[in-house]
């Protein structure tokens, strides 16, 4: 996240104030760096466009969290306890017409975007056994993707 952060800071997040409140004791996670670092460069670039060229802020958080379990296909159960969050504090937040469709291929808002970020993020979230979650009102907007641990 750090990488991602110094990332999106020398380019397309000028002028954003990044907060980071990271759980020093977090487990590793197994997948792969690359697209983890695609995954979140996605998720902050959305925070950074949502705010405008105003400035705003984007709090990066990661958490362990008991209790969240998925059952994936073949009924094994996965447990999900690393919660990694992207919050940002746009003006607009998420539009209702847009939230049931939000993960959808080609649903964009963007003048010049493609609708495929979101998408592939939860693609790659989904395949590394987790899953990508939002929640959005004006003011706040705040993706959360929770991944299984290493065992």
């Amino acid at each position: 996240l750090e990488h991602v952060r110094m990332v999106a800071e020398n380019g397309f997040a000028r002028g954003v104030r990044f907060v980071e409140t990271y759980d020093p004791s977090l487990p590793a996670v197994l997948g792969s760096r690359d697209q983890l670092i695609q995954v979140f460069l996605n998720l902050i670039k959305n925070a950074a466009e949502a705010i405008g060229p105003g400035g705003g802020e984007i709090v990066l958080s990661t958490a362990y969290q008991q209790g969240l379990r998925l059952r994936v296909p073949g009924g094994e159960v996965t447990d999900l306890p690393l919660v990694i969050s992207v919050r940002d504090n746009g003006t607009t937040g998420i539009s209702e017409d847009l939230r049931g469709n939000l993960f959808d291929p080609f649903v964009t808002t963007k003048p010049k975007g493609s609708g495929l970020g979101l998408p592939l993020v939860a693609k790659i979230v989904n395949d590394h056994g987790g899953i990508i979650e939002f929640d959005s009102v004006p003011g706040r907007t705040v993706f959360t993707v929770m991944l299984p641990m290493v065992r």
